[in-house]
């Protein structure tokens, strides 16, 4: 039997593939790793679903979630709005309609906030739910063992959560006012201290 790799699924156009450009221009392996495990954990929960989200819209919102960590677009204010606003922008230059363009930035900008797992447009709730999959292992039991597997050996974590564990402390410290910050003073020290993953 062949095994298809999970690759096979990240759409095949020209947005795609200029997103993925300026994810591997802007971000360490780890941060591209994490936005690639987002997207492929996003997938996996809409096919558990029966979600149809519009795989480049969705893809390119994983690719490009966490710019506002990067050296390269960190700034004053919170990451997810440096973040959109960046692939907002990214997808304009890039000749994309304004209104998927928006949806994009739109799903970057609520990804951080537990409720948008409740979003009725697929591809911003799974944006959110793949990054919190990968971030703090929430939902990992409901995908199989089997994918969970495929796409780390993929994807690897290298050393991720103790990477986005030292950004969120970083980015808590400068932006004590975030949405950010304050997920984690709540639950967010906590979630990432139990993240199930061996790294």
């Amino acid at each position: 039997m062949t095994i298809t790799p999970l690759s096979s699924r990240v759409p095949d156009t020209r947005l795609a593939a200029a997103a993925t450009d300026l994810l591997v221009a802007s971000s360490t392996a780890t941060l591209v790793n994490h936005c690639l495990r987002t997207y492929q954990f996003g997938l996996a929960m809409a096919d558990r679903d029966g979600l149809a989200p519009d795989l480049e819209l969705l893809f390119i919102g994983a690719a490009l979630h966490d710019l506002g960590f990067t050296e390269r677009y960190d700034g004053p204010a919170p990451f997810e709005e440096i973040s959109a606003d960046a692939a907002h922008e990214f997808l304009v230059s890039q000749g994309a309609h304004r209104a998927r363009a928006d949806l994009v930035a739109e799903a970057i900008r609520l990804h951080v906030n537990a409720q948008t797992a409740k979003d009725p447009r697929p591809e911003v709730a799974l944006l959110s739910i793949g990054a919190a999959v990968d971030v703090f292992g929430l939902r990992l039991d409901l995908i199989a063992p089997n994918v969970t597997r495929r796409i780390i050996e993929e994807y690897p974590r290298l050393g991720f959560t103790a990477a986005i564990t030292a950004i969120v402390a970083d980015q808590s410290a400068r932006k004590p006012d975030s949405p950010l910050a304050q997920l984690d003073r709540a639950v967010g020290a906590q979630l990432l201290a139990a993240a199930p993953f061996a790294e």
